[in-house]
């Protein structure tokens, strides 16, 4: 029990020391990040009751190996409730926190949520599935919810500074719609029975990387702590 809640845990602990380490200028308050890394592991739950009982729906309505009901089980049911979870975490306990001062903190927090909701996610998976489980989610699953949370992040950060309601209403509403299409493209191509299409993941997360090594950077950049 204990060496799977090791193999489950040591990509999260990897992901956000990285990106706690990253944060250069204005260190954030670590019962903040705490409470997001907690509160993200909560959601886990909602997130996995309402994904199972709209799959139980899905499933009596249209065949499990058709196009439709694999867009909408993993964009709707999947995705979007996911990470608008992770959304809602965020926007309630950090982005109006006194210690959201930089651009990059958004980031950050997105992050430290998401790895929140994977920790628990991968714990419930390696149990069961043992060690081959705890690698494939740990190369593939784990650093996924780490980088769709990445332009959540982003854009949170950039609505939280913009001095335009109306680009700060966008940047909103991007923080959330593309960590979704990320997410669903992500979950539908593994989950095509098409080994040529599953191979996608590949590049696509090598480009989610460099969108979010772009996107710290960017964000860094912005720092009013910046020397």
């Amino acid at each position: 029990m204990l060496g799977a809640l090791v193999m489950a845990t040591a990509p999260v602990w990897a992901l956000l020391t990285f990106f706690y380490v990253r944060d250069r200028y204005d260190k954030e308050p670590r019962a903040l990040l705490v409470r997001l890394f907690i509160y993200g592991m909560l959601v886990t739950f909602i997130a996995a009751a309402v994904s199972l009982l709209g799959i139980s729906i899905l499933s009596a309505v249209l065949p499990p190996d058709s196009w439709l009901y694999l867009l909408l089980e993993n964009f709707v049911l999947v995705a979007l409730v996911e990470e608008y979870l992770k959304f809602f975490v965020v926007r309630r306990c950090a982005y109006s926190h006194p210690a959201f001062n930089e651009p990059y903190d958004g980031m950050l927090y997105a992050v430290t949520a998401s790895l929140g909701f994977a920790a628990l996610e991968n714990v419930l998976y390696v149990t069961q599935g043992g060690a081959q489980v705890a690698l494939v989610r740990g190369l593939l699953s784990v650093p996924g919810h780490a980088l769709f949370a990445a332009p959540m992040g982003y854009f949170l950060g950039k609505a939280r500074f913009s001095k335009n309601p109306d680009k700060s209403r966008i940047y909103l509403k991007r923080a959330l719609v593309i960590p979704v299409l990320l997410h669903g493209v992500y979950d539908l191509l593994l989950s095509t029975q098409h080994t040529v299409l599953a191979m996608g993941v590949v590049p696509l997360s090598v480009g989610m990387w460099v969108m979010a090594l772009k996107q710290i950077k960017l964000a860094e950049l912005r720092s009013p702590f910046r020397p």
